[in-house]
């Protein structure tokens, strides 16, 4: 039987559960308001309708934060479960310059310049040399003074760091509300996390030629990435 790619893995473990997606979210994630909210806040930009583009953007969880911000933006969400786009879509049912498109963002070409590129735990998937490629790649489409923000998770520096990391999140879960099935659909997903250190991460964002690179947000495993154009 031919193995699986890693993006057909992606596609088909968030695409199972996708109705429930946001409410497990939560539960899963212990400091998402603050990974969200502290995304929003870094989206700056000097005009009232920026393009947004949003890698992994699931149901548009992370977007509705920014559209708050910006009712005149232009947003493209990009991810590779139509299920997950699909409630997205319910989501900005009445919300004008929405656009979707049920990709692989590794290989997909952006189709323009964005002055705000967001991600929220998606990058973390890819193997590290993807991560590289997709930086860089974000970076050939940003326009001048745009900003790349990810919201994701990253790999201890030592092996006791990263294991107090997982006894945190796990101790975190397992205290929550959701149903033993609920769990193992997530401990599912967790198998497809390949986090690299948050050094590599900035690093790879200088070396790029990102301007103002900065870790803003940090819980644990838990970070907020920044870099300018």
């Amino acid at each position: 039987m031919k193995k699986k790619s890693l993006d057909q893995l992606l596609k088909e473990k968030f695409s199972r559960g996708a109705d429930e997606y946001d409410q497990q979210r939560k539960h899963v994630i212990p400091c998402m308001e603050d990974l969200y909210q502290v995304t929003s806040d870094l989206a700056t930009f000097d005009t009232s309708y920026p393009k947004v583009l949003d890698l992994g953007a699931g149901t548009g969880l992370l977007t509705s934060y920014l559209y708050d911000r910006y009712p005149e933006g232009s947003f493209t969400l990009l991810d590779l479960s139509e299920e997950m786009l699909d409630i997205a879509r319910a989501r900005f049912e009445n919300a004008p310059n929405f656009s979707y498109v049920a990709t692989d963002y590794l290989k997909y070409d952006f189709e323009g310049f964005f002055d705000i590129v967001i991600s929220s735990l998606s990058i973390h998937h890819l193997e590290h040399q993807d991560k590289k490629f997709l930086y860089h790649k974000v970076h050939e489409h940003l326009n001048p003074g745009g900003i790349f923000i990810n919201a994701d998770q990253v790999l201890g520096p030592h092996p006791a760091n990263e294991e107090e990391y997982q006894q945190n999140w796990m101790d975190k879960i397992e205290v929550g509300s959701l149903s033993e099935s609920e769990k193992r659909i997530i401990y599912d997903r967790m198998k497809l996390d390949n986090p690299a250190p948050l050094e590599d991460n900035l690093k790879w964002l200088d070396e790029i030629g990102y301007q103002d690179v900065d870790v803003y947000y940090k819980y644990y495993n838990f970070v907020v990435l920044y870099g300018k154009k």
